[in-house]
């Protein structure tokens, strides 16, 4: 039965991800890109500046809204940094090759435009719920934008399911690389999963702005932690440096270097499996790991979208510095657990940067679990009552705890299954809402953003 199960997995998978995929994903990132004026291509240099110079300065702190532009981008990128950037690009090049990469740089360059398009609507028709707290999705632009509600609640539960499932991925790789460094706590894997548990719980009943403070000083240390260690491995492999880029753009064309001295890849599992994680990476068209920017205190839609490509950008640096990594090591991908290659690598340059980079991958795994947590909450509580939506965090805790004790490559594809639904369909939304994200973008690049116009942020605007 199981067996069964996880065939019918591959089949779906293999049709969500494959060629359809890429030709749908090309199709909307085209549409978007020309609706919006190339506006993530024109504008990529100010964008990026303009997102870095919020460290210093909040312009927007007297404005309604829980976290400040950044601190609703670093929640969101808890969400998908750890699995995403670490054990997600790990994942593509054991199962696709050393060319998904190729496909996760494609993927990620479709997926700034949609991400910045997908934050634009949710900030649109975000809502201030009854404890003053803002909450958006899918649920919400869907009742308001298309008078679809079964549609949108439809989504929100894919997104709960896409929740649970991530979370027990990243739980599963938290006890990994614990036991990783710690060979001897095998033994107790139960007991750390339940460690695991409490230390999940206590930040995410503390609700959005708890773990807006803890994702704001955790994520920027850690991600420019791990580039650094990544950088030393990468300088002290530099002989390997260009023939794995070769490898990399070889093995992503062509049947042939596809197959040749790395278990016989093919071209079709190097896209598969680059463009399903590297849309698992940005979270772009998923919803699932966008909604995380509905609490941001902005004047206009637009202040907060460009946050969503720098997002996808950062992401994409810290996934390319992994694949690097690992592919300058010469290591075997074949039979190689997704959780723990990285590690490994790093340990066989030095046994500290194995376990400097075990801790970092574990702290990074903790912050993707409590993005998770308050994506999965807040989405439920735009289809049922508030109070009722809170059982949510103890089946997520749950969860956490399976995810724990149990295995990863069946929950990834299962994963794969989920996050391909909500996209396509959360898409072609976009594709319907897509003249209220034009309009948004260009009034937006065309005024001095300043005077910037209405948010939408209240209960009656049905805008």
């Amino acid at each position: 039965m199981l067996e069964t199960l996880i065939h019918i997995v591959d089949v779906v998978n293999d049709f969500i991800w494959g060629p359809v995929a890429l030709v749908f994903l090309g199709f909307v990132g085209i549409y978007l890109t020309v609706g919006t004026k190339f506006v993530h291509i024109r504008k990529f240099f100010s964008i990026i500046k303009d997102t870095f110079s919020s460290i210093k300065n909040d312009k927007n702190a007297d404005t309604d809204g829980d976290l400040s532009s950044l601190q609703s981008m670093f929640v969101s990128l808890a969400s998908v940094i750890g699995m995403g950037s670490v054990v997600g690009v790990a994942s593509a090049l054991i199962s696709g090759g050393p060319g998904a990469l190729v496909w996760m740089w494609i993927a990620a360059f479709i997926g700034m435009i949609i991400k910045y398009s997908e934050i634009i609507l949710i900030i649109l028709f975000r809502e201030k719920t009854n404890d003053g707290t803002y909450v958006g999705g899918p649920a919400l632009y869907v009742r308001k934008g298309l008078g679809a509600r079964y549609l949108g609640e439809t989504i929100v539960i894919l997104m709960i399911l896409v929740c649970l499932a991530s979370a027990m991925i990243q739980s599963n790789v938290t006890i990994s690389n614990v036991t990783n460094l710690a060979p001897n706590l095998s033994n107790v894997i139960y007991i750390l999963s339940a460690l695991n548990v409490v230390a999940v719980g206590i930040v995410i009943v503390g609700g959005v702005k708890r773990i807006g403070h803890v994702a704001e000083k955790l994520i920027p240390f850690m991600s420019l932690f791990y580039i650094i260690v990544a950088t030393i491995v990468i300088v002290i492999n530099y002989k390997e440096i260009i023939p794995a880029i070769q490898l990399v753009f070889s093995s992503a064309f062509s049947p042939a270097e596809a197959g040749a001295g790395v278990a016989g890849y093919g071209i079709m599992k190097a896209m598969q499996y680059g463009i399903a994680r590297g849309f698992f990476v940005s979270g772009s068209g998923q919803a699932v790991f966008t909604v995380s920017h509905a609490p941001a205190r902005v004047k206009h839609p637009v202040e907060q979208a460009i946050f969503g490509v720098t997002e996808v950008f950062l992401v994409t640096v810290v996934c390319t510095f992994t694949a690097l990594a690992v592919l300058t090591s010469g290591i075997d991908l074949e039979g190689q657990d997704a959780a723990t290659i990285v590690a490994k690598v790093f340990g066989d340059i030095s046994p500290i940067l194995g376990v400097a980079v075990g801790i970092a991958t574990i702290l990074f795994a903790y912050s993707t679990v409590i993005g998770l947590g308050y994506v999965g909450e807040t989405q439920l509580s735009t289809i049922i009552d508030r109070k009722k939506a809170r059982i949510y965090r103890y089946v997520f805790l749950v969860a956490v705890f399976v995810g724990g004790i149990g295995g990863l490559k069946a929950i990834w594809d299962l994963t794969d299954v989920f996050l391909g639904l909500v996209m396509f369909v959360n898409l072609i939304v976009m594709l319907l809402l897509s003249n209220k994200i034009f309009k948004a973008s260009n009034e937006y690049w065309k005024i001095d953003s300043s005077d910037g116009i209405s948010a939408g942020c209240s209960k009656d605007n049905n805008e």
